[in-house]
């Protein structure tokens, strides 16, 4: 008999995935979910299933006690809060087009508003990250008809980049030639800020900065001094913090069946689907591509 494991389910702002879950879980309609025992108490939880603002606002520093986090949006689990023994996964791949598509209405409001004012239109984007998010950007920019720069620190397969049009780039070129700069990456210890001074250096003037990465990831006090002083006309843009989990919600029965999938490949030692690396030292990589600092600042969403 399989060892059982205590589930602590905190989705305050999320009652139908949440009611959904623990009537799952409590039903064990499936037979490997039948080892989940739910819990009121986070102190004596093995496993936690919670969105990134709960995490981040009530959570805070994970028990001990807990070895794996599933976050039912596109999060990273703050890895400053996590210990790193435990398994982090998220519903990105579940979820990405939403914040996809919000990117590229950027795009296109950017295209717009130069064709109204006779400035260049943006032909050339960099994505920073290539992981779910970065992949469905450059595959609709690639549509778009956009010249793609991508930057990551790992070494994805080449046919990824093949099949979207794109080409990889260090980050100080991608940030150097591109119009409009993607940042689709989960920050990790070392990447607060990954774009700081430096790097909003090499932006060309006028250049668009979209941010879906968490405020962190970029120095706007930078951004602001480089414009207030005329050295820099850089458009800065974030994404609503809450999109992907607003995304989950607007589509319970497909986060439910994913969160009820990753915990039965949880269940039965399998590795779950959309697992959050935090990356400090990676193993493998090619370091000539690694961020302007040549060490590894960021994790692909």
């Amino acid at each position: 008999m399989q060892d059982r494991h205590n589930i602590h389910i905190a989705l305050p702002r999320r009652p139908a995935i949440r009611s959904a879950l623990e009537n799952a879980l409590r039903a064990a309609s499936n037979l490997h979910l039948g080892n989940y025992d739910l819990t009121d108490r986070i102190d004596d939880a093995e496993v936690v299933v919670t969105d990134s603002e709960t995490q981040v606002n009530e959570i805070g520093k994970l028990p001990a006690s807990v070895r794996y986090l599933q976050l039912i949006d596109c999060g990273s689990g703050a890895p400053n809060m996590t210990d790193e023994t435990v398994t982090v996964a998220n519903a990105s791949s579940l979820l990405v087009h939403d914040p996809a598509g919000w990117a590229i209405d950027q795009w296109r409001e950017i295209a717009r508003r130069s064709s109204r004012t006779r400035e260049k239109a943006p032909n050339i984007a960099g994505i920073i990250g290539f992981g779910s998010l970065g992949y469905e950007l450059g595959k609709r920019l690639n549509e778009l008809g956009a010249k793609i720069w991508v930057n990551d620190i790992r070494t994805p397969k080449q046919m990824s980049f093949q099949s979207v049009g794109a080409r990889r780039s260090s980050l100080d070129m991608l940030l150097s030639t591109s119009d409009v700069v993607f940042v689709a990456v989960h920050h990790g210890p070392t990447s607060n800020p990954l774009l700081t001074l430096r790097e909003l250096r090499l932006l060309d003037f006028g250049a668009t900065v979209i941010n879906m990465s968490g405020e962190k990831v970029v120095n706007r006090e930078a951004i602001k001094m480089l414009n207030d002083f005329h050295e820099r006309d850089i458009d800065y843009r974030e994404m609503p913090s809450d999109l992907g989990s607003a995304s989950a919600s607007r589509r319970p029965r497909a986060a439910t069946s994913w969160v009820l999938d990753n915990l039965g490949n949880y269940a039965l030692n399998h590795q779950p689907r959309s697992i959050v690396e935090h990356v400090t030292h990676p193993k493998a990589g090619d370091p000539a591509f690694w961020a302007s600092r040549m060490h590894p600042r960021q994790t692909p969403v």
